[in-house]
């Protein structure tokens, strides 16, 4: 019976191997996660490039790109707080980032918070002013606080600013709603 039992057990323990230790190495610099996340928010898989973005902005604590797309995707979601905290970061590491700038004002525009988003809309359009994007923002907010004669200008601006199609298309339906004399 022993002699059967020890079989048994040589037969097991024979199946099992040896934990080993496997050092897992990360070949991705703060670059290779942050266009990793991008990809995966492209492909519509937001958790995955927040944790790609986050890792990035790990890597390099000197970045704001990753925190600005970290933003960007959890705007998408309308996770207002969750954006502006990601923007605010990102500033903190390049205080003069004017795309962190718009967004961060494009956030508290439609967080309802206009008056704490013009100062950042205006600020990104005076580090880029023909950047068609950031007029706009700074046009909507200008709309938001009843400035439809300021807004007209930025948006005329916008538009001579050679903007994508799409932004085209968008600049152009919102002037189209401004009264008949600000044409």
């Amino acid at each position: 019976m022993r002699l059967i039992v020890s079989v048994v057990l040589l037969l097991l323990l024979s199946g099992c191997s040896i934990p080993r230790i496997i050092f897992l190495n990360d070949p991705l610099d703060a670059h290779g996660h942050n266009d990793l996340g991008v990809s995966y928010q492209v492909r519509g898989d937001d958790d995955l490039a927040l944790r790609a973005f986050d890792r990035a902005a790990e890597l390099d604590k000197g970045w704001a790109q990753p925190l600005i797309n970290r933003g960007n995707v959890l705007a998408l979601q309308q996770d207002w707080a969750g954006a502006a905290a990601s923007y605010r970061q990102a500033l903190g590491r390049e205080p003069q980032n004017a795309e962190a700038m718009n967004n961060l004002a494009w956030v508290l525009l439609h967080s309802g918070d206009v008056d704490r988003a013009l100062p950042w809309a205006e600020e990104a359009v005076a580090l880029d002013p023909h950047q068609p994007a950031f007029l706009d923002t700074l046009a909507e907010i200008r709309l938001a606080r009843g400035e439809a004669k300021a807004a007209a200008l930025l948006l005329d601006r916008a538009l001579q600013s050679s903007p994508s199609p799409e932004l085209r298309e968008s600049l152009e339906a919102k002037r189209a709603t401004l009264p008949a004399d600000y044409h």
